[in-house]
């Protein structure tokens, strides 16, 4: 058996993208954490925009705080538009704690964080710059971030408008969110990102996925249009520690998801495993299309039912192959793409 998710250790939940009252959220840090934590959630990172703070002190044994920031860059040809602009968001997660400069410091940018001391003061990398809205401007940003000890990954792409012919361009994120819950919540988007996703993996891109709240809080816990607790990343780690769960996301340990779990995902020979808790389809998504001749690739049941279990013979010819479980309330997780050369094809 080749095991995807390590067969030791323990499965952490976390979010990974998240808006403080530093920036423009409607929560303190230390409302936020508690909050995560008595919704059984063991990892937060608050990424506030433009403003990096550390938050390691409220970190305890049973529960992590990470640190990291949102950067971003739009199109402010027309500003008058400003429901219209494109932009490029970026959730920077700092790889060890005392990571703690923030890279191409643009001041028509700091807005939030002038208000804690003078722009000047800001920690940062290099000398302040002026971003621009181009394919070459992201990618040194990720480079730069990449560089100075930060993760990199791409932010709900069907908010920021942003074309997939953009898209394309930008190189060097380890990973993307296919879901952002804030955007499902209060901005009107029904769907993931899974298109997107699929799109970049068919070009060679071989990517991590997130499923993430981006919540500001806006609105009371419980309320419909709330932005927290509905997505969320099951990290497989040794250990509840800085080291270990850096370490676990950087090697694709972890699965997201929307509601449903997955316990256990394997390879056994060329046959494809996944244990899940009780859902209502499961998929494989590859390369091609996938209805190869004499395979499945969709489990599903008739009404009442539900699977735990499924297995789908896998093909060189797949290309990638990743997994979506369904359950009967329409809520998903997502495996990671898996190519050929890791499943030993």
């Amino acid at each position: 058996m080749r095991y995807l998710l390590p067969e030791k250790g323990k499965f952490y939940k976390a979010n990974l993208h998240c808006h403080s009252t530093l920036s423009d959220g409607s929560l303190t840090p230390e409302e936020l954490k508690k909050a995560y934590k008595e919704n059984g959630y063991d990892i937060l990172a608050i990424t506030d925009h433009e403003y990096l703070v550390d938050h390691t002190d409220m970190t305890e044994p049973d529960f992590l705080m990470l640190n990291g920031y949102e950067l971003y860059v739009k199109d402010m040809s027309e500003p008058e538009l400003s429901r219209f602009y494109r932009t490029t968001h970026l959730n920077a997660i700092a790889k060890t704690p005392d990571v703690k400069k923030q890279i191409m410091v643009d001041p028509r940018y700091t807005k939030y964080a002038v208000r804690y001391g003078k722009i000047e003061d800001l920690p940062r990398v290099g000398e302040m710059c002026t971003r621009t809205y181009t394919p070459g401007c992201v990618n040194r940003m990720i480079k730069e971030a990449n560089e100075n000890g930060f993760l990199v990954f791409y932010n709900h792409p069907c908010w920021s408008r942003e074309e997939l012919s953009v898209i394309t361009q930008y190189t060097g994120f380890m990973g993307m969110e296919i879901y952002n819950h804030g955007c499902f919540a209060t901005e009107g988007y029904g769907t993931d990102d899974g298109q997107t996703y699929d799109t970049l993996l068919r070009m060679g891109r071989r990517l991590a996925v997130f499923a993430n709240d981006d919540n500001h809080n806006k609105y009371p816990f419980g309320d419909p249009l709330c932005d927290s607790f509905g997505g969320f990343n099951m990290i497989k780690a040794e250990e509840l520690t800085y080291e270990a769960v850096i370490a676990a996301i950087e090697k694709g340990d972890f699965y997201c998801s929307t509601g449903p779990t997955i316990e256990k995902l394997y390879m056994d020979g060329n046959v494809l495993h996944i244990e899940c808790s009780p859902a209502r389809d499961i998929f494989l998504r590859t390369e091609p299309r996938n209805n190869a001749k004499g395979r499945s690739p969709h489990v599903g049941t008739k009404p009442g039912e539900v699977v735990t279990h499924a297995q789908f013979e896998i093909r060189p010819e797949d290309g990638y192959v990743r997994l979506e479980v369904v359950d009967h309330a329409g809520k998903k997780a997502f495996t990671r793409a898996y190519f050929m050369d890791e499943l030993g094809m």
